[in-house]
C-alpha cells in the first residue's frame, strides 16, 4: 500500500473509506479461520517445506554466505527446497535456533562458540547444543545436535561435490580440517561424510 510521506500514514485508494478496509481485513481474517489456513500455520508449513539457512543483517558477511549456500543446495540437492532468511542481528537468529523455529544458520565462528556455552551475548538463548555441518572460511554452517543425522550429511556431501560454487575463500568445508579449528562440535552426520563413510540411517 503507498504511503503519503507528508503524513507518514498510509494513503487509500480512491473510493474505499476506512469503514470498507476494515470490513475487507475481518473479512480476510475469516476466511483464513473457516479454512483452517491462519498466516502462523502458513509459515510453519513453508519452514517445514524449505530449508531456511538463517542469517543476520548485523553480521553482512553472513548473507552472502548463506546465499551462495542455498543456491548450491537448491541446484543440486532439490528436494532441500533451500532458501537464505536475514534476521535482524545475531540475537534473533540464536533466539530462532534455540527455540527450534529454524534448524540452519550461519554463524561466525566467534557467535558459535558463544551461544554453545550460553556466554554473552547469547546468555539469555544458550548453552545452546550447536553442531557444525560445514566451515566457511571463518563462519560455520551450524544446526542443533537434534537436526537430522541423515539430512546433515546430504547437506554436507552436496556443498563438498559443489565446493568450486561457494566461492575461492572456502579451502575446507571439514570443520576439523580447517585452517581455524572449530570449538563447536562437528554434527555425526557430516562427520560420517567428511569421513567417507555411508550415510547414516537416521
Amino acid at each position: 500500500m503507498p504511503t503519503d510521506y507528508e503524513t507518514g500514514k498510509a494513503a487509500l485508494p480512491p473510493g474505499l473509506g476506512r469503514r470498507a478496509l476494515l470490513r475487507s481485513v475481518f473479512a480476510l481474517a475469516a476466511a483464513f479461520a473457516a479454512t483452517g489456513h491462519a498466516p502462523y500455520g502458513q509459515w510453519n508449513v513453508y519452514r517445514k517445506r524449505n530449508l531456511l539457512i538463517l542469517t543476520s543483517r548485523s553480521d553482512a558477511l553472513t548473507f552472502p554466505l548463506g546465499e551462495r549456500v542455498a543456491k548450491v543446495l537448491a541446484e543440486h540437492l532439490p528436494e532441500s527446497r533451500a532458501r537464505v532468511s536475514r534476521a535482524p542481528n545475531t540475537k534473533r537468529v540464536a533466539s530462532l535456533i534455540s527455540t527450534r523455529q529454524l534448524d540452519v544458520a550461519v554463524l561466525s565462528r566467534h557467535d558459535a562458540a558463544m551461544l554453545l556455552a550460553g556466554r554473552a551475548p547469547f546468555d539469555d538463548y544458550g548453552p545452546v547444543p550447536l553442531r557444525a555441518i560445514a566451515a566457511l572460511g571463518g563462519y560455520l554452517l551450524i544446526c542443533r545436535d537434534d537436526f537430522s543425522s541423515l539430512h546433515a550429511y546430504l547437506l554436507a556431501k552436496t556443498l563438498i561435490e559443489n565446493r568450486d560454487e561457494l566461492g575461492d575463500d572456502i579451502s575446507s568445508l571439514d570443520p576439523e580440517n580447517s585452517s581455524a579449528v572449530s570449538i563447536v562440535p562437528t554434527h555425526p552426520g557430516a562427520r560420517a561424510c567428511f569421513q567417507g563413510r555411508p550415510p547414516p540411517e537416521d
